[in-house]
């Protein structure tokens, strides 16, 4: 584990900060809680006392099966978005290459020292492509299914500057201000509370800290509609996100139109 983790880590249980020691897994000095780190990730979602978190999408159900984790890459991930976002998303978004130039310089790697978090990271596309362009920079890789966090564990072997992490977005198991930048690449349709998910994003970036991600815009045609509306996608509309990221304080929003999908990027002053 890189040690740089430590300090940043905050106790899921008794909500201490920088109260983790390493041993062969994580042990929290201020109260009884220890989390394994043996499947190449560790489990910050305290299971013992709170049980499971219930999957409440279809995308949700999905995301916790190992055979998605697996093809999720190359055959589910590209799918899934011609179809929510139209043939105009296609090489940038579905082929992976171009999103994934648009999400590193938009967090300004060049010119800033981490830690990176990849918030909702799935089987580690972008954990890869972050602790790669920042190889001396710590990178935290965060979601809440197993299934796609053992397949990350997998392909993140050799980046000794990446860490693995379960966890729930709602409620980041990271200290104030630790972050300069975050990326979340295609989650926040799904998840319950996006508010929410916001406000832990802007807690625990630092002064400065950027805030780049990727959702669905408006359905292009029908079919899209259709299977947004059987998953329990949400779909927004830039400007309400833009004031959405606004109320909670954000600043310097900028965007850019992929087909019926969009990355945007705002900054915690």
């Amino acid at each position: 584990m890189d040690p740089h983790v430590l300090p940043i880590l905050k106790c899921p249980r008794c909500g201490a900060t920088g109260s983790f020691a390493a041993a062969r897994g994580l042990a929290c000095g201020r109260c009884d809680l220890v989390v394994d780190g043996g499947r190449g990730f560790y489990d910050l979602l305290d299971v013992a006392r709170q049980g499971e978190p219930a999957a409440i999408s279809s995308e949700q159900r999905f995301m916790e099966s190992a055979l998605v984790a697996r093809a999720y890459e190359r055959m589910w991930r590209p799918a899934f978005v011609r179809l929510f976002a139209g043939r105009g998303a296609g090489a940038a978004v579905g082929g992976f290459a171009g999103e994934l130039f648009i999400h590193k310089n938009a967090l300004s790697l060049d010119d800033r020292q981490g830690p990176w978090l990849d918030l909702s990271c799935g089987p580690g596309l972008f954990t890869r492509a972050l602790a790669a362009a920042s190889p001396s920079a710590l990178v935290l890789g965060l979601d809440i299914s197993r299934a796609m966090l053992e397949v990350a564990a997998g392909r993140v072997r050799g980046y000794t500057n990446v860490v693995l992490v379960r966890a729930d977005a709602h409620q980041l198991p990271f200290g104030d201000g630790v972050f300069e930048g975050i990326n979340n690449s295609g989650a926040i349709h799904a998840y319950d509370d996006a508010e929410q998910v916001f406000h832990e994003i802007w807690r625990t970036l630092r002064p400065g800290g950027i805030y780049v991600g990727s959702t669905f815009a408006e359905a292009p045609h029908l079919a899209g509609r259709l299977a947004a509306r059987i998953a329990g996608i949400r779909r927004y509309d830039p400007s309400e996100l833009r004031a959405q990221l606004s109320r909670l304080g954000f600043a310097e929003y900028e965007e850019l139109r992929l087909g019926g999908a969009f990355v945007f990027k705002a900054r915690r002053p």
